[in-house]
């Protein structure tokens, strides 16, 4: 490498025959050059004017530029120029990068000590960012479509460590005025209070949370008034109430899909409650090992409620009374592909129908398997009740008195290409498929096209 005597910049000597930053002549080539002057003939000035004046044009050969040299420093400085523009397009995605960072990042409680102050400051279309830690308040959106987060809603462990306290009483989170779809509440744990409540026409997105250790009346977990939230991916655990350990629904239609709904307790509906007009989507959630001291272990569905219960698995759930999986009651629900096994009751271990004369009660391509009841309704226990019932497999479910896969009171249901197999009813004319009151009327595609197999003590017990 040479030093520039002009400039001071280095450059490669085998590369550059002039310094590729100014254009100056090294040192050496000066002193070569004027030793190379030196060996030449002095001569006249005045006869080497003549001699050149005297030559023809064609003769005289004409200094061309050296474009060689030239073209060195020109791809030289391109070259630096290109360096150049990298260097500060680095340093400006650096810089973009750490001002992202503090738009996006930690803002409870590096900036607001309490999530609620954060709220109070933010506005519509803001992200909040909260850090792992327990706040020791209860939170309300205020009508705000913002979005509030832990660091890392995905990760099961920020979730747990993400803890809004609501110290014993009172409703944790509140989506009260009007949220729409915007307001996101993603990836906490919200525990000890009343759990999170939506009404006022409310639209939020409430996803990713742990919502556990609750207490209320209604909805100790999640209650819904005449609103419409998305309730995705959540697990909602060990919550405690009198209607809806888990959710409750009133006058409202809700998306509720993919949650753990499970080991909550109420009175009636353990783990969810859909009542008065209500028409929501349950879909591909977990509704498991819920208890419940009346009525519907796992779901309560009631006074004309519209929803659509589908791709669920519904197991091991408790009711004392009815319905020890499903209980519906005046309401005209579609169920369908459910897992709907191992759950118990005194009747109606797996679905307890009561009360609902229509055919639009739709109960279809189900697996009913391995329910259980004290008295009547091993799988299904209906009364008053027209359901249209297609295409469902009821196995190995058990009553000990009457009607192993299902006991049919006062009821005219449509019964179509179901599976009945391996079912059990403990009294001699229990019917070990299907037991069936002197008052109801069974519709039947002629010839019977439901399939009997290895039912006990028979297949059909008619009074």
């Amino acid at each position: 490498m040479r030093d520039c005597k002009k400039c001071g910049m280095k450059y490669d000597e085998e590369e550059f025959d002039i310094c590729p930053y100014c254009g100056e002549a090294s040192e050496e080539d000066v002193k070569e050059e004027a030793k190379d002057a030196e060996d030449k003939p002095a001569g006249k000035v005045t006869d080497k004017v003549t001699n050149e004046l005297d030559k023809e044009p064609a003769d005289r050969k004409i200094k061309m530029p050296d474009f060689a040299a030239k073209s060195k420093i020109f791809d030289n400085k391109l070259k630096l120029a290109i360096v150049g523009v990298a260097v500060v397009v680095i340093i400006g995605v650096a810089i973009s990068a750490i001002f992202a960072l503090s738009d996006t990042g930690i803002t409870v409680p590096d900036k607001y000590p309490t999530i609620q102050e954060a709220i109070d400051a933010a506005d519509d279309g803001d992200e909040i960012v909260v850090d792992v830690g327990i706040y020791r308040e209860s939170i309300d959106f205020k009508g705000k479509d913002i979005i509030l987060r832990s660091t890392d809603p995905d990760d099961p462990s920020v979730v747990d460590q993400t803890i809004i306290d609501g110290g014993g009483g009172g409703t944790v989170v509140s989506f009260r005025s009007g949220e729409s779809e915007e307001a996101v509440l993603n990836g906490f744990t919200v525990t000890r209070g009343s759990g999170i409540v939506v009404s006022g026409g409310s639209t939020p997105v409430i996803k990713n949370n742990v919502i556990e250790d609750n207490d209320a009346e209604y909805g100790a977990g999640l209650a819904i008034f005449d609103s419409s939230p998305q309730v995705l991916d959540n697990l909602i655990i060990s919550n405690s109430g009198f209607l809806g350990g888990g959710i409750f629904i009133e006058e409202s239609s809700p998306l509720i899909e993919g949650n753990e709904i499970t080991r909550n307790h109420a009175e009636m509906g353990s783990g969810v409650v859909i009542i008065s007009n209500s028409a929501p989507e349950l879909l591909n959630n977990t509704i498991t090992d819920n208890t419940a001291d009346r009525l519907g272990g796992g779901i309560v569905v009631a006074v004309n409620s519209t929803p659509s219960i589908k791709g669920n698995t519904i197991t091991e759930n408790i009711a004392e009374r009815n319905g020890g999986g499903i209980l519906v009651e005046e309401s005209e629900p579609i169920i369908e592909e459910n897992t709907i096994s191992r759950n118990r009751a005194a009747n109606g271990g797996g679905i307890f129908l009561v009360n609902s004369m229509t055919t639009a009660l739709l109960i279809a391509y189900n697996e009913i398997a391995e329910n259980i009841a004290a008295i009547a309704g091993g799988g299904l226990y209906m009364e008053g009740s027209s359901p249209t019932l297609e295409d469902n497999t009821f196995k190995e479910n058990k009553s000990d008195h009457l009607g192993g896969a299902s006991a049919i009171y006062n009821s005219e249901p449509v019964l179509l290409r179901n599976i009945f197999e391996r079912n059990e009813a403990g009294e001699a004319e229990g019917g070990g498929a299907l037991w069936v009151s002197d008052d109801s009327i069974l519709e039947l595609n002629d010839p019977d096209d439901n399939t009997y197999s290895e039912n006990i003590p028979n297949d059909v017990y008619e009074e």
